[in-house]
């Protein structure tokens, strides 16, 4: 029976042991955890909010219209547009400047404020 308690006792301490991993004061081990940042947002995913999720690289953070200054606004990753129609409908991006049309102002990452022109 004292055999069986200090065989169970002997796994437990080497349980602990292996799970408590290196005790190297030096630094983190090869996988060392990411400074102050979460995997950028994939396509499609949410970005913005109070969280303030970034999107990933060649995405742009696409903010519903008029909701430029929303607190915990959130938007949808997407990938900015390369042509647009030469269409003008202007509309008023979020950063105060006049685009010929939504679309040229997605394709320079500005999200719209209201439609027409921006007051001067």
């Amino acid at each position: 029976m004292a055999l069986r308690r200090l065989t169970t006792l002997a796994l437990a301490a080497l349980s602990l042991w292996a799970c408590a991993g290196p005790s190297d004061p030096t630094g983190p081990g090869p996988n060392p955890p990411q400074q102050g940042g979460r995997t950028p947002v994939a396509e499609g995913g949410m970005c913005g909010g109070f969280a303030g999720f970034q999107c990933a690289s060649g995405l742009v953070c696409q903010m519903p219209d008029g909701q430029c200054h929303v607190a915990d606004g959130s938007g949808t990753c997407r990938r900015p547009p390369q042509v647009c129609p030469a269409i003008y409908a202007p509309v008023c991006g979020c950063d105060g400047k006049t685009y010929a049309s939504a679309c040229n102002a997605a394709a320079q990452g500005a999200a719209v404020a209201a439609k027409g022109e921006c007051k001067a």
